[in-house]
């Protein structure tokens, strides 16, 4: 047993220069109960300063890109809820070390080790999951004569584990790319990978994120690729039944469901999914009703709200389908049967199996949470009609990859199983 987990105050001196050599790390800083709280206050402070200071003006209706200052303090308080949740988390689960086997980790070999937890006893989990970041040093331009560089990512995979109750010692194993690219801590092509633990218990889950090196020395398989990565942990969740992909997708805001005719997907729209979706659009589509009001009431500058209410209208058009657009895909005997419903008009696909060249996962859109890139996975169903070739995107937001492509089997394979 390593000497930190034998000595508590081993453990609050471990994840320095010389034991990252040696492969013991400390769970990152990144997003703590300090940045968070210290984020939360100055989005506050400067929301409601700046709110106080032109109070008088908001009221008398004279700005009305004004009313934008609002949501400077609503930020600031989705801050401080979140500062909150780090906190609890902090206290709850402490900063545990990650102890590699081998150091750094080989392009295409296998990550493993043990994560300790130094004085604690772990509660039960309803479920964890193990994810493998890379994440690289990104270049963008903010304007004509600035950029922004950040770590974003740009692949991850996620591996279903089990945590057993009660210890403090989790052993953990993630394969890594071949195809990837070698740790590197400095300069403008910075390379890191990240390994990510989620957990989910009462109350407050266990979110912990470790910095691991990954080399090119010799033990990695190059035929070991980020695609026969994704395709390996696709078949896990398969391997798994039906039931637990069940409720993998219903973790995901998706039902999956069996009917006497067979399988059926049903996919309520994002906004009510996913909670950032859902405020912005709702902040899209009542901001034209303020500005309309402010039109009929209002005789002065009446030209300039018109400008703005008309503006505001057209961004809330596009907001329109992420809460009015919903799916329900049926998985017969004989094909596939997908509805779609957007702002009450209904559009029917029939598929038969046979004419589905393709059902892949790909992602357009993406987002960030304290812990790096989030990916939003789809569904489109490729077939062949009439001689021609036609296809249509199922809007599911699915975060794993993994997990899309495990949906995008089910569903083709519903036909060959007997119902």
């Amino acid at each position: 047993m390593p000497a930190y987990a034998k000595d508590p105050r081993r453990s609050a001196r471990v994840g320095g220069r010389e034991d990252q050599e040696k492969g013991a790390i400390r769970a990152s800083r990144e997003g703590g109960p300090l940045t968070s709280w210290l984020m939360a206050l100055i989005v506050l402070a400067m929301g409601g300063g700046f709110t106080f200071a032109v109070w008088e003006e908001l009221m008398s209706g004279r700005q009305p890109l004004l009313w934008l200052l609002l949501v400077c303090p609503f930020a600031g308080v989705l801050l401080a809820v979140r500062a909150m949740t780090v906190t609890v988390r902090y206290f709850r689960f402490g900063r545990p070390v990650l102890c590699l086997k081998s150091v750094p980790c080989p392009l295409g070999g296998t990550l493993s080790g043990i994560i300790e937890f130094p004085g604690l006893r772990l509660p039960p989990f309803r479920s964890a999951e193990l994810e493998l970041h890379e994440r690289h040093l990104l270049h963008r331009s903010t304007g004509r004569n600035s950029r922004k560089s950040q770590m974003e990512t740009v692949w991850k995979v996620r591996v279903p584990i089990q945590l057993p109750p009660g210890g403090n010692r989790l052993a953990v194993t993630i394969p890594v790319p071949g195809d990837g690219k070698p740790t590197e801590a400095t300069g403008a092509y910075r390379v890191a990978w990240r390994i990510l633990l989620r957990a989910a218990t009462e109350g407050v889950d266990m979110v912990v994120a470790f910095n691991v090196p990954v080399g090119t020395g010799p033990g990695g398989d190059p035929g070991q690729t980020k695609a026969t990565i994704e395709a390996t942990a696709a078949r896990q969740f398969q391997e798994e039944g039906e039931k637990a992909l069940m409720a993998r997708l219903g973790r995901e805001g998706l039902t999956l469901c069996r009917q006497s005719a067979g399988l059926e997907l049903r996919v309520l729209p994002l906004g009510l999914r996913r909670l950032g979706f859902g405020i912005a659009s709702l902040f899209l589509l009542c901001l034209p009703l303020g500005y309309w009001v402010t039109v009929l009431q209002l005789q002065q500058s009446l030209g300039r709200w018109v400008g703005f209410a008309v503006l505001a209208t057209l961004a809330a058009l596009v907001s329109i389908p992420t809460l009015t657009k919903f799916f329900r895909v049926q998985a017969g005997r004989h094909g596939l049967r997908v509805v779609r419903h957007v702002f009450g008009i209904r559009s029917v696909w029939q598929i038969p199996y046979d004419s589905i060249e393709s059902i892949r996962a790909h992602s357009n859109m993406s987002g960030s949470d304290a812990n790096g890139t989030v990916f939003y996975y789809d569904l489109i169903v490729a077939w062949r009609e009439n001689g021609s070739g036609r296809t249509v995107r199922l809007g599911l937001g699915i975060t794993d990859k993994a997990l899309a492509l495990a949906l995008a089997h089910t569903l083709r394979q519903s036909g060959e199983k007997p119902q």
